[in-house]
């Protein structure tokens, strides 16, 4: 197997190149912060961007879990391609990823800054450091998951292969882990949040009940509504539900699982 190594620090759009760069060689096989991609598909490991602590998150991306290593070597095996492109912060880095995978040796070492250029790279480095966001390769559905209350938004590219389009989607997301420490948001803030999208319905005459419960990083909503008589109710609070999930999960982070409404009254305006 031949073995492909794109290397620059943290935050320098890596993991945003990855995709084009294994375009470009023909790689179908990619190796980033603890995973192991093929074809746009998570295929085995786990994410270093799910631990608790910038610590966890070494060691994941190192493969210092016997068990992510031997799932990743197994899976390797059963798929057997010819090459491979390993993520790394530092040569060390992917040099050790590469000890522990058994790959036999680092073939072709890129560096990131010949592949973007002096602004993209600063551009990454600023969103990095802050908003937070971090990049995973492939497609949204496959990290929903394991990133809820984490997964920011989706990022799709086009480019061209065997004369052909080709769509790739790529994962934007939100570490567990942060330098900056932990966020708490509290019941009460919630439901404020809510009553406050409430108030700028005006199809909403009253509302009686508003239970927020979070479980596993995921909010589960239930409302009690009245509202204006005479109007689609269906299509209304389709809309509502649409608007307040927006509305919470741009505000908190929070992924929004289930929201239940109750309509309890119609009000006749005079």
């Amino acid at each position: 197997m031949k073995v492909y190594a794109l290397v620059g620090p943290s935050g320098t759009g890596k993991s945003h190149r990855a995709v084009l760069l294994a375009n470009q060689y023909q790689i179908p096989l990619i190796v980033d912060d603890g995973l192991l991609i093929y074809a746009g598909k998570i295929m085995a490991g786990s994410s270093a961007k799910r631990e608790e602590s910038k610590m966890g998150a070494i060691r994941r991306a190192l493969f210092f879990d016997e068990k992510q290593t031997e799932e990743v070597k197994k899976c390797l095996k059963k798929l057997n391609e010819d090459k491979i492109l390993i993520l790394g912060t530092s040569t060390g880095m992917v040099e050790r990823i590469n000890e522990r995978l058994e790959l036999g040796g680092i073939d072709q070492y890129i560096d990131i800054k010949d592949i973007s250029s002096a602004e993209e790279i600063e551009k990454a480095l600023s969103v990095r450091n802050n908003e937070g966001k971090h990049v995973i390769p492939v497609p949204t559905i496959e990290v929903e998951q394991d990133f809820s209350g984490y997964l920011l938004h989706s990022l799709e590219l086009f480019f061209k292969k065997d004369n052909q389009t080709v769509r790739h989607e790529k994962s934007i997301v939100r570490p567990r882990f942060s330098f900056y420490g932990n966020l708490s948001i509290s019941n009460r803030v919630l439901v404020d949040l809510i009553e406050y999208l409430i108030n700028k319905f005006s199809k909403i005459t009253e509302f009686k009940k508003v239970k927020v419960e979070e479980t596993n990083n995921q909010l589960f909503i239930n409302l009690s509504l009245e509202i204006v008589y005479g109007i689609k109710i269906r299509r209304f609070i389709e809309e509502f539900k649409a608007a307040l999930k927006e509305h919470l999960e741009n505000n908190t982070g929070i992924n929004v699982k289930e929201i239940n409404i109750e309509v309890y009254s119609l009000k006749v305006r005079e």
